[in-house]
């Protein structure tokens, strides 16, 4: 509960008594300068601020810009008690931040009822704000689970996919967490965004379960007409992404996951799919998504190929720095290599062989049909 206390700075005791006959119910404390005002209001928290203009020896205006920059006080309403007119005073405190601006000649009960109507007033914008954070905690736990939802749909069509996801959602977070100590991309790479990448991870080969088990399954090269209907997955896992959460009132989740779903296969310079995008103009998180979901894709075994060694995996990696990933992230992911390699390790011990002879099975990724590319182009 919000404590129900004000601070009345004030050097005339009867105008603090007069308030308090009527201010009932809250704990009144004093202040007469500004030194005992900041000495006060950082002791407690107020639901109220008043000021009296005429307390000998106080400079109001720097009263009120000194407690709006602390961040104890900045929140607090401030009333303002002025014994007359000044125009000036009263629109740079409003400025200021101030709820409201009393002339003392005003009734006590007026005083007392627009100090009053102050309080109700920023009471009703908590629990209104405290209503939109529950709401918005709703949304982003309903959001989860439909994400949870769609990875399970992966997760049951392929197992191997199941424990790709994961794997690739934990390169995630460590390659933005390797990010933020090189101090790159530091603009984008906000709490709320990192937080939305991890979170998001898990999508972004939802689209792949609009592919026929005939060319997902297929366990030889695919051909050439094979390929382009596999590439058609990041378009429509975007677009699955985006019309399944767009009625979610948090947007960032939702961006972050069409972004990742749509722009994984993008490459650095250009030659990727679905939009042949480069450099930067490939979001951000994509990049990331990207490099993780090739490195799981080489250290894994596919119905297709053999597991890489981690030694040759991340030489592709380094290899395609400026072809494939952006440098950056291949700089942070190659220091990496050891973080990386224990969540390889980790998520992988124990899972049976995915691939017997009769191959049962469905892939997450295969061989492109051109045996000349390098060997991260041969994932898809």
């Amino acid at each position: 509960m919000h404590p129900k206390n004000i601070l009345i700075v004030d050097d005339d005791k009867n105008n603090v008594l007069v308030l308090a006959d009527f201010l009932k119910g809250f704990r009144l404390m004093e202040a007469t300068t500004m030194r005992e005002t900041m000495q006060v209001a950082s002791l407690c928290l107020f639901e109220l601020i008043i000021i009296n203009m005429q307390t000998k020896g106080l400079d109001t205006i720097y009263l009120i810009e000194s407690l709006k920059r602390l961040p104890l006080t900045k929140s607090i309403p401030v009333v303002v008690l002025s014994d007359g007119v000044n125009s000036a005073l009263e629109d740079r405190a409003f400025e200021l931040g101030v709820d409201d601006f009393i002339n003392l000649k005003s009734s006590v009960s007026t005083i007392s009822s627009r100090i009053l109507r102050v309080v109700d007033y920023q009471r009703c914008l908590r629990e209104i704000a405290l209503k939109d954070e529950i709401a918005e905690e709703k949304i982003e736990q309903m959001q989860k689970k439909i994400i949870e939802s769609f990875a399970s749909i992966i997760e049951g069509r392929d197992f191997s996919t199941g424990s790709h996801i994961k794997r690739t959602a934990s390169y995630v977070e460590i390659v933005i967490r390797g990010l933020l100590d090189a101090g790159y991309y530091l603009d984008e790479l906000t709490d709320d965004f990192c937080q939305a990448c991890v979170t998001a991870a898990p999508l972004h080969d939802i689209g792949k379960i609009t592919v026929s088990d005939a060319i997902l399954c297929k366990p030889g090269r695919l051909t050439l007409d094979e390929f382009v209907v596999m590439q058609t997955h990041a378009q429509i896992g975007g677009k699955m992404i985006a019309e399944t959460l767009s009625g979610m009132e948090s947007t960032l989740i939702l961006s972050t996951a069409v972004d990742m779903a749509t722009y994984h296969h993008e490459k650095w310079n250009g030659t990727g799919y679905p939009y042949n995008l480069r450099e930067e103009e490939i979001p951000l998180c994509a990049r990331i998504m990207a490099i993780a979901d090739v490195f799981d894709a080489l250290v894994s075994k596919r119905c297709y190929k053999d597991a890489m060694s981690y030694r040759t995996a991340f030489e592709i990696i380094r290899d395609e720095a400026g072809r494939h990933f952006d440098p950056k992230i291949v700089e942070v992911f190659m220091n990496l290599k050891n973080e990386i390699i224990s969540v390889s390790e980790n998520l992988v011990a124990g899972l049976p062989d995915l691939f017997p002879s009769n191959i049962s099975t469905c892939v997450c990724m295969r061989r492109m049909p051109v045996p000349s590319e390098p060997a991260c182009s041969l994932i898809h």
